[in-house]
């Protein structure tokens, strides 16, 4: 039997591993009805035609961009819909828009969440402070802060006039 040792090489990927998004991720795509496709994406469609079904129906072509004259040569074959014409389309465009704007910031308000949840577990494992400050210590440190910066000023107590 042969014994053979190899020098170990590290993996060459073809195409990188996919990282964890790190960015809320920005669309390629200039118009929202189609994305780029010429095709009005099927949900959107439904705001117009509520039948509508993407597996039976004719598809209907946008004409907010120039995307949609890719499909004219298959209108002779009967697979295309063109009623939805350019208005509609713009209007389709706005309430995709509208999805994407909501849609983003449903995901940073998650995103928001989920950091400000992860650094309050990670303070509180970290703080060497067993109980919340209570209020008194609170103004004591502000106290502190304050002086230590500068800007704070010293309120004096005031003798209250009583003219009871």
């Amino acid at each position: 039997m042969n014994d053979f040792s190899f020098d170990p090489l590290e993996p060459l990927p073809i195409r990188p591993e996919e990282e964890v998004e790190k960015e809320i991720w920005q669309p390629q795509w200039k118009c929202f009805c189609c994305q780029d496709t010429g095709k009005i994406q099927p949900y959107l469609v439904r705001h117009v035609i509520p039948g509508y079904n993407d597996n039976r129906d004719r598809l209907p072509i946008c004409q907010n961009c120039n995307k949609g004259h890719d499909w004219f040569h298959l209108d002779e074959f009967g697979v295309i819909d063109t009623r939805l014409g350019p208005q509609i389309c713009r209007k389709l465009d706005a309430i995709a828009r509208e999805d994407w704007r909501r849609t983003t910031k449903s995901w940073f308000e998650n995103v928001k969440q989920h950091l400000e949840q992860a650094t309050g577990k990670i303070a509180s494992t970290q703080n060497l402070r067993k109980r919340d400050r209570i209020q008194a210590e609170f103004i004591l440190v502000q106290e502190k802060h304050g002086l230590a910066r500068g800007d704070w000023e010293e309120i004096k107590d005031q003798e209250e006039d009583s003219d009871f």
